[in-house]
């Protein structure tokens, strides 16, 4: 029997203590993608006492919450802002966020505690993500892969469909790597099994029913776990053929069916809309339209006719992909687009203006030079500077500095310039957005004589 994990002990212990006040909010996670009920979250506290509230779609998710699923429940998770970073939260589980930390520009480490149930997870790969999961009794880690891991006071089970996870026991020490298509199961020391099923997240709930028979040794999982495999391979083969055999049928019924086409034609960066037109829609029938930005789904409608449609994007540069489907098939085409609604913004000079500069004259023999620092920042509602087409600063009318498009990698900027005594030092700067949306201002510099 396993004992509690240091680290699984250290992860619980980070938990705020049970209060019916509501606990602060912790730092921003990531949104919450999907929803099947029975699924509740609370902040600060797993205890049955706590507040729970239901979980809804696009919802932030946050540091030291905990979420609770019931039978048919589960959420998705995604992490980082990128559809590539999800978790899945299945059902009958209570998994706890301890910790995240943005590691760099892209990075992430996650700390999570399953403290009951199972989930599943898919990271991106060579971005140096880094995810952590404690249960009663193991703890396991992973970097760029997909799987499903789950346990309870007793057993621990985890599943690999490709990549590579660490893991270990809290009793003995022993740890272990397993890789792509196997799966771990733990109970007083590890079994490592080849399944075809490693690391499916549905498959992950039939092994969390048989761990969660306590009279079953390790011996008798690893053969129930084979069996299942079996069982799950042969039901998955049976849904495809069935589903296959549907399909035909509804070809066999209506053999003129066409596969709808698409084209995309043009695109508001302004208004944020995509023009697409649609053909080969047969009267009588119906196609779907949708639009998808980064692997996730923003918009579908129905479509009866041949016609142009306008499909609403999002602000910044996503890639998206068009697509229109039916029975006979789809089409989809891909563009990388940037949206860039008209929002005004400023620009902060630093320092007063005109500012006045007490320096006194140099000796006759040195060179007279006066050096300043130009400060200013540039403040969008985005805080993105690819959202800019131009900067450009003037000093006395002579440009000194411009940037366009991909040039422009910051919004705070500091440039050293040389002024001239005796009289106004002028500068001049203009920022456009993409927009068209333009912001002038300057700062004046007097040097005395």
């Amino acid at each position: 029997m396993f004992k509690h994990l240091s680290l699984s002990c250290l992860l619980l212990a980070m938990m705020v203590p049970t209060s019916a006040l509501a606990a602060p909010k912790g730092p921003k996670v990531g949104k919450v993608v999907s929803v099947v009920d029975l699924a509740v979250k609370s902040t600060g506290s797993c205890a049955e006492d706590a507040t729970w509230d239901a979980v809804k779609v696009n919802s932030a998710v946050r540091q030291q919450d905990c979420y609770k699923t019931g039978d048919g429940g589960s959420v998705g998770l995604q992490l980082n802002g990128k559809a590539e970073n999800l978790l899945t939260i299945g059902e009958n589980s209570v998994v706890n966020i301890n910790e995240y930390v943005e590691k760099n520009e892209d990075g992430f480490a996650i700390k999570t505690s399953i403290q009951k149930g199972y989930m599943g997870f898919k990271v991106e790969k060579n971005k140096g993500h880094e995810v952590y999961f404690g249960t009663g009794t193991a703890a396991a880690s992973i970097r760029g892969t997909e799987g499903a891991i789950g346990g309870n006071n007793t057993t621990v089970f985890a599943g690999l469909k490709n990549g590579a996870l660490w893991v270990s026991d809290s009793q003995s020490g022993d740890s272990l790597v397993i890789g792509e298509g196997e799966t771990v199961i733990g109970k007083g020391s590890f079994a490592v099994l080849k399944l075809k099923s490693s690391g499916d997240v549905n498959f992950a709930k039939i092994l969390n029913t048989l761990i969660a028979d306590s009279t079953l040794s390790l011996d008798d999982l690893k053969a129930a776990a084979v069996s299942a495999d079996s069982a799950y391979q042969e039901s998955l083969a049976a849904n495809a053929s069935a589903q296959s055999q549907a399909v035909a049928e509804k070809v066999e019924e209506a053999p003129s069916l066409k596969v709808p086409q698409i084209k995309y034609s043009s695109y508001d960066s302004l208004r944020c809309v995509a023009n697409v037109s649609v053909s080969d829609i047969q009267k009588g029938t119906e196609a779907r339209l949708s639009a998808v930005m980064d692997g996730t789904p923003i918009s579908e409608v129905g479509v009866k006719r041949n016609m142009s449609n306008r499909l609403k994007l999002r602000s910044g540069v996503h890639e998206y992909e068009f697509v229109v489907e039916n029975e006979a098939g789809r089409n989809s085409v891909k563009k990388t687009l940037g949206c860039y609604p008209m929002k005004p913004f400023s620009v902060k000079v630093f320092g007063p203006n005109p500012e006045l500069v007490q320096i006194p004259p140099a000796p006759p023999e040195v060179e007279d030079v006066i050096m300043k620092t130009l400060q200013f920042q540039i403040r969008l509602p985005e805080y993105d500077p690819s959202f800019l087409n131009k900067v450009t600063v003037r000093q006395n009318g002579k440009v000194i500095l411009q940037e366009r498009l991909s040039q422009i990698q910051n919004l705070d900027y500091q440039i050293p310039v040389e002024l001239s005594r005796g009289h106004k030092n002028r500068f001049d700067i203009e920022v456009i957005h993409k927009s068209g949306y333009a912001v002038k201002t300057h700062k004046v510099y007097e040097v005395n004589k």
